[in-house]
């Protein structure tokens, strides 16, 4: 297996695009849920944000990462889990496009959509990049430098914007204690099926088809265990949030 074009060109889309939308999210007032709170102390606002922050993070680690390499973290990938590198690893190259894609394309932005009608959904999405931040860290503890692909965005956007949410949130009361960790625990929880699936590939539980599937359960897996965990443990119904007007 070689890459091919389309391998090298997805990331700068996702560059181009959280470029995009940073911009739209710092200079227009499209994405705020509230006007008379100012833009980051809006758990709307910080719904929407999570998107651009992982289509820049998807260009770490698969157009250029620190280091300057491009591709790192399928090399990386493929060293954790056992395998020789391309072209000889056998992790199909259109996982990455399929999960990274559908994730910042499809799975975060139709939850932030979501986020002024049902928060809880609108935040899920945190608990997969405050995991893959972790995650992120660890790698790099253990493999050094070269296992750091994704390290910046991953600990400067993922993490700190992690708990500024909490932070926010909490503080806002636009979420209670409960309904915060339903939220972020459905991103969680995806993140963790991605690893376990990737783990059972590894052991020949099935072939790349199987990937494909857990890649698709990724995206939406969010959605499910937030409204399972409405039923199981709700409802929760909306809290209304806001402040003293601002232009910010």
């Amino acid at each position: 297996m070689t890459w091919s074009a389309w391998d090298y060109g997805w990331p700068y889309l996702c560059l181009g695009g959280g470029l995009v939308m940073f911009a739209v999210l710092l200079l227009t007032n499209a994405a705020r849920g509230q006007l008379r709170v100012q833009r980051w102390h809006d758990p709307v606002w910080l719904a929407w944000l999570v998107v651009p922050m992982l289509m820049v993070h998807m260009f770490e680690e698969y157009g250029f990462d620190l280091l300057g390499r491009s591709n790192a973290f399928p090399v990386t990938m493929c060293k954790t889990l056992g395998f020789p590198p391309y072209p000889d690893c056998p992790i199909p190259m259109a996982h990455y496009a399929l999960l990274n894609l559908g994730v910042a394309w499809i799975g975060a932005p139709i939850a932030a959509a979501f986020a002024r009608r049902n928060l809880m959904v609108g935040l899920t999405f945190y608990g997969l990049t405050a995991f893959n931040g972790v995650t992120h860290i660890v790698g790099m503890a253990q493999g050094g430098v070269d296992s750091g692909s994704g390290l910046i965005t991953g600990v400067l956007f993922f993490l700190f914007s992690f708990f500024w949410m909490v932070h926010v949130v909490r503080r806002s009361g636009a979420l209670s204690t409960k309904a915060l960790a339903v939220s972020v625990a459905g991103g969680l929880i995806a993140h963790l099926v991605l690893i376990a699936g990737l783990g059972l590939y590894r052991l020949g539980a099935y072939g790349a088809y199987g990937v494909f599937v857990t890649d698709v359960l990724v995206v939406i897996l969010p959605f499910i265990v937030v409204w399972s965990g409405n039923k199981l443990f709700g409802p929760f119904p909306p809290r209304a949030y806001g402040a003293e007007p601002s232009k910010a």
